[in-house]
C-alpha cells in the first residue's frame, strides 16, 4: 500500500504527524477571529480596540516567522515543534481567565510566536521530507488545517452558547495544541535539503519578493474575511450566532473540500493556472455577496464560493516557490514574514474600516487585493526557474 503511494514507513509516519498536528493548529490559529466579538464584550472593549488583540498575536507570529526557518536549519526541528507546542497549549488554556485587555494582548503575542514557529516548521520539513514532489503533499497539509480552521467557529460558538464562556473552548484548542507534542515521540527529524556545513545557495531578490508578497495577499485576502465574517453577520442582524457560526465553517467547508480535491489535480494543472482560477471564485463570490446584502441564502452559497478560491492561494504561493528559490528554511521563513505583516496589519485596518466605514468593506478589500494578487502572479511565471540543487520540476 505505501510503495504504491510512493511512501517509506518513515515518510507515512512523518506525514501523519504533520497532518495531524497542522489540524490542530488551523483549530488555534482561526479561533480568535470568531471569538472576537465574545473576548470585546467580556473586556467590555469595542471591536475596533478588540482588532488590537489580532494584531497582537500577528506581530508574534511575524516574530516567529522571521526565527522559525533559521532554527530549523540548525537545530533538531522535532524537538523545535514538541517544545512549542507544549507552551501554546498552557498559554491558550490562560486566555480566557485573563482580566485584563492589556494583559490579553501581552499573551497573544507569546502564542502567536509559538504559532508562528509551528507553522514555519511543518511548511518547511514537508518540502525536506518530499522535495520536488512535494506540491500535492503541501496541498494536504494545507487541507488538514482547514478542517481544523472550519472546526473553531463551531467550537468557539458551541461551548460559548453552552457555558456562556470561553473557557471549555479554549480547553478543546489546547487540548488539541498539546497532542502534538506525542506525534513526534522518537520520530527523527527529515534530512535538510543543506547540510549545515555546506554553503548557502544564493536567494534572488526578484522571485523573493513576489513569493513573499504574494503570501502577504493570500493572508490578507483570508483573513479580512475569516476575522469578521462573524462580526459582519451579527452587525447587519442577518440572523443569530450559531446559524453565523455554521456560515463561518461554510467559509472553511469550501476551501477544505477544494485543497482535497486539489491533491490529484496537481499532477495534470500547473499551479499558476489553478491561482488564476481561484482568484477568478473569490472576486465571484464577493459580487454576489455586495449585489444581495440582504440575503442569506446568497451569502451561504457565496461563502462557500469564495472558500473555494481562496482554497489554493496560500498553499500555492508556497508550493511555487522551490521552482524559484531554493528549499531552504530562509526561504520560507521570508515569505512567512510577508504573511505574517499581513496577519499584523489586516486586521487591524479592516477593523477600523469595518467600524467606520461598515461591515461592507472587507469584500472591497477583498476584491482589491484578488486584483493585486493576479498582477503578481503574471510577474513572477515571466521568472527564470530556479536550477540550483533542491530545484522543482516544472
Amino acid at each position: 500500500m505505501l510503495a504504491r503511494l510512493g511512501l517509506t514507513p518513515y515518510a507515512f509516519r512523518a506525514t501523519t504527524a504533520y497532518y495531524l498536528s497542522f489540524v490542530a493548529l488551523g483549530l488555534s490559529q482561526i479561533s480568535l477571529g470568531p471569538a472576537l466579538p465574545f473576548l470585546a464584550d467580556q473586556l467590555r472593549v469595542s471591536l475596533a480596540q478588540a482588532s488590537l488583540l489580532m494584531t497582537a498575536r500577528a506581530a508574534g507570529f511575524l516574530a516567529g516567522s522571521f526565527l522559525a526557518g533559521r532554527l530549523a536549519d540548525r537545530v533538531r526541528p522535532h524537538g523545535m515543534l514538541q517544545f512549542c507546542a507544549v507552551v501554546a497549549a498552557a498559554l491558550t488554556l490562560a486566555l480566557p481567565h485573563v482580566p485584563l485587555f492589556w494583559w490579553l494582548v501581552g499573551l497573544l503575542i507569546a502564542v502567536g510566536l509559538l504559532e508562528g514557529t509551528l507553522d514555519i516548521g511543518f511548511n518547511v520539513l514537508i518540502v525536506w521530507l518530499f522535495r520536488n514532489r512535494v506540491a500535492p503533499y503541501m496541498t494536504g497539509l494545507h487541507f488538514v488545517w482547514g478542517v481544523g480552521a472550519l472546526l473553531a467557529p463551531l467550537v468557539i460558538v458551541f461551548f460559548h452558547d453552552l457555558t456562556g464562556d470561553l473557557v471549555a473552548s479554549y480547553a478543546v484548542i489546547a487540548l488539541a495544541l498539546l497532542s502534538i507534542s506525542l506525534a513526534y515521540f522518537r520520530l527523527p527529524s527529515p534530512e535538510p535539503v543543506r547540510q549545515r556545513h555546506e554553503a548557502r545557495y544564493p536567494l534572488s531578490p526578484w522571485p523573493m519578493f513576489l513569493l513573499s508578497a504574494m503570501l502577504f495577499m493570500a493572508a490578507a485576502l483570508q483573513l479580512s474575511v475569516s476575522t469578521w465574517l462573524l462580526a459582519y453577520i451579527l452587525e447587519l442582524d442577518l440572523t443569530d450566532e450559531v446559524t453565523a457560526g455554521l456560515i463561518n465553517s461554510e467559509f472553511f467547508l469550501g476551501i477544505i473540500v477544494t485543497r482535497l480535491a486539489s491533491v490529484p489535480l496537481l499532477r495534470r494543472v500547473s499551479i499558476a493556472r489553478l491561482l488564476a482560477v481561484s482568484l477568478l471564485f473569490v472576486t465571484l463570490g464577493c459580487l454576489a455577496v455586495l449585489a444581495f446584502p440582504q440575503s442569506l441564502p446568497v451569502l451561504h452559497t457565496a461563502m462557500i464560493v469564495i472558500g473555494v478560491g481562496f482554497a489554493n492561494l496560500f498553499p500555492g504561493a508556497l508550493n511555487l516557490a522551490p521552482r524559484y528559490l531554493p528549499a531552504e528554511g530562509r526561504v520560507t521563513s521570508y515569505m512567512y514574514v510577508g504573511s505574517g505583516i499581513a496577519f499584523f496589519v489586516t486586521p487591524w485596518i479592516t477593523g477600523q474600516m469595518f467600524d467606520y466605514i461598515g461591515p461592507y468593506v472587507i469584500w472591497f478589500f477583498a476584491l482589491g487585493g484578488t486584483a493585486v494578487l493576479m498582477l503578481l502572479l503574471v510577474l513572477l511565471v515571466r521568472v527564470p526557474r530556479y536550477r540550483g540543487p533542491g530545484a522543482a520540476g516544472a
